[in-house]
């Protein structure tokens, strides 16, 4: 039996991402090689081969995607503004002139408190709630540094909307195979809004069907749009109970997650794409050979 060549760079991940990582390909492996597929498939860090790179691009583009959702499904009113000191082949595209003028269109079609972000950033990087015009100011010369590594020539302004709670659900082929909160109750702002970066944040993982099922009838406009085989959909539930969708990730980490949940939901979900990969009608339960071979994995030592 042929092992295909794993070239990793330890050095550039998190001890818990690297074991993530790991676990994941082995698991991948096995199963690959238990069904006797024709070819292998690979995960680089948080990169999957289930998208196409189009569909990756969409989805790390806010804006575009935002353009693409919004007339089919609920997200925040959001606008976004081009750096108006670029002078690259996007110079053309300019309409504000300053920062001054964008936070004046912002004021126009937008009531305070309203987010700033960067249109490609994650992990809650360069995003911030603004509570005036000065705030916005402030947070728009802070994404269009181009000394920053976060920096960014698109900038948008969203909509606030105030949460009751925070999801991220881990879509594949249309189905939520993987649901959780992210809870903030007991926690405190460190100066990231992305919630897990909250110290005292938890990852809470979501069982009850009712709130999977509502989840993926919400999200189900997207995929009529938009081949996304697989990607982490960032979900609010405001306080009237509606949905609002914030974001896709098509490389979502699971480094909270695994810190709060263990190991195993991740490596079972992906045990579970890897079943539906071989037989779509797969239903999610393991046979007693598949989960023994699941906790096999789960238990090496690496």
């Amino acid at each position: 039996m042929n092992q295909a060549p794993l070239l990793i760079r330890k050095r550039s991940w998190r001890r818990v991402e690297e074991r993530i990582c790991l676990t994941v390909f082995m698991t991948c492996m096995v199963t690959l090689w238990r069904y006797k597929l024709h070819q292998a498939i690979f995960f680089v860090n948080s990169s999957t081969p289930f998208n196409v790179g189009s569909v990756e691009r969409i989805c790390q583009d806010k804006d575009f995607a935002y353009r693409l959702f919004s007339s089919r499904i609920r997200m925040p009113k959001t606008a976004s503004f081009l750096n108006p000191f670029v002078e690259n082949e996007h110079a053309k595209y300019k309409i504000e002139k300053s920062i001054e003028h964008i936070v004046d269109e912002i004021g126009k079609h937008s009531t305070f408190p309203v987010i700033v972000k960067m249109n490609s950033g994650c992990q809650g990087n360069n995003v911030f709630l603004c509570r005036d015009k000065k705030e916005a100011a402030t947070a728009l010369k802070s994404i269009y540094n181009k000394n920053s590594r976060f920096y960014d020539y698109v900038a948008l302004a969203q909509q606030y909307i105030k949460p009751k709670r925070e999801y991220r659900a881990i879509f594949f082929e249309r189905k939520a195979l993987l649901v959780y909160e992210k809870d903030t109750s007991g926690s405190r702002f460190v100066g990231n809004l992305s919630p897990l970066h909250f110290e005292g944040a938890k990852a809470v993982h979501i069982t009850d069907t009712q709130i999977v099922g509502a989840i993926e009838q919400f999200a189900m406009p997207i995929f009529e749009l938009l081949p996304v085989s697989f990607g982490g959909f960032d979900i609010i539930e405001d306080e009237k109970g509606k949905l609002w969708l914030i974001e896709i990730n098509s490389r979502p980490g699971f480094s909270y997650f695994v810190r709060d949940n263990g190991l195993e939901p991740l490596v079972l979900m992906y045990v579970t794409i890897l079943q539906q990969l071989k037989n779509p009608s797969y239903d999610g339960s393991l046979t007693g050979k598949s989960a023994g071979k699941m906790g096999q994995v789960h238990q090496m030592k690496l």
